[in-house]
């Protein structure tokens, strides 16, 4: 493995890319990228010419390829093929993707339904199609990153695992790079972006104790007013409150619900909304019931889940138990 990854630095470096003391083994949360000498800094840099647009790859043989019919050079076409066969695809990564959509696959229809109700995941959607190009699909959903309004994939850049706490990526007109990090004895992650542990576990396919929790959708009808207060159900990347009103209803886009750090920046995000709508009379336990809904819905679907056993199940049971813990605390 170290002479392979020695030669791919090697030519990572030779098409423009930096890659300084770093080096791939296996750590607390699984493998990922770690620092050589844990005495000086380590950094990867991605150039934009590296970036590769999710578009534009197709499968060969079951392996992944550049298409033919867009510009990059036999060089880096070599290099892309070299990283996604030793290292990416054909390091583990298809593998990995296979045996996640494989357990969503499994669930009973019953469940599917369920999950589709109360998160939005279509798992029958998500499957259309032919199965070697779902997994595809899949394993690049899990790996793309947001460059210039464009999915892309940015080799090397794609190993650095995730973590909450940690700084996010860099982005720059000129590409992508680590985190400024001082040198540093474990291991190098960054921040992937605002997500819930649920929601994380069904768009990159693995479990992390995530900082805030979003309500599942809901339709209340509000007792003195008659008006139906809707929440979509959708995840918040900042704390803009986005909504509409008529005079039957109030539609919102999402609501935060539970923060491990921040529990008061819950009641006052909601404070803030029902001033922001303007409803003159609101149950004082409205937000009580709405937590209880979303408890309970989460139960629901934890109750169905425990009856199957494979990966996928238990990543989305301990994403599931873990909101709960904190929604128990609101």
């Amino acid at each position: 493995m170290d002479e392979k990854w020695d030669l791919l630095l090697y030519e990572f470096c030779k098409l423009g890319g930096i890659a300084e003391n770093v080096c791939l083994r296996e750590g607390e949360i699984g493998r990922g990228i770690f620092s050589t000498n844990t005495n000086i800094k380590s950094k990867i840099v991605v150039p934009s010419q590296l970036l590769v647009k999710t578009e534009c790859i197709c499968l060969e043989d079951n392996k992944i390829r550049l298409k033919k019919d867009i510009g990059y050079s036999a060089e880096y076409r070599k290099f892309f093929n070299y990283y996604q066969d030793n290292f990416s695809w054909g390091g583990g990564g298809k593998e990995t993707t296979e045996l996640f959509e494989k357990g969503l696959n499994m669930f009973p229809s019953e469940i599917k339904k369920l999950i589709k109700k109360y998160t939005l995941y279509d798992i029958e959607e998500r499957h259309r199609g032919s199965w070697n190009e779902i997994i595809k699909r899949q394993f690049l959903n899990f790996r793309k990153i947001g460059f210039n309004h464009t999915a892309s994939i940015a080799p090397l850049f794609e190993l650095v695992n995730h973590e909450v706490n940690a700084l996010p990526f860099v982005r720059t007109i000129n590409g992508l790079s680590t985190p400024n990090y001082n040198p540093r004895e474990f291991e190098l992650t960054h921040n992937y972006g605002y997500q819930s542990s649920l929601t994380r576990v069904f768009d990159f396919g693995f479990f992390c104790e995530e900082s805030m929790v979003f309500s599942l959708p809901f339709n209340i009808k509000l007792k003195d007013t008659g008006i139906e207060f809707i929440c979509k159900g959708l995840e918040l990347i900042n704390d803009k409150v986005k909504f509409q009103a008529t005079d039957n209803q109030v539609i919102i886009d999402g609501l935060p619900i539970a923060h491990i750090n921040r529990p008061s920046f819950i009641k006052n995000y909601f404070s803030h909304l029902l001033d922001i709508i303007n409803i003159k009379t609101i149950e004082p336990d409205l937000f009580l019931d709405i937590v209880k809904l979303n408890s309970s819905r989460r139960k629901e679907i934890l109750d169905q889940l425990k009856l199957i056993d494979n990966v996928s199940s238990r990543t989305i049971c301990r994403a599931i138990n873990y909101e709960i813990g904190l929604i128990s605390h609101v």
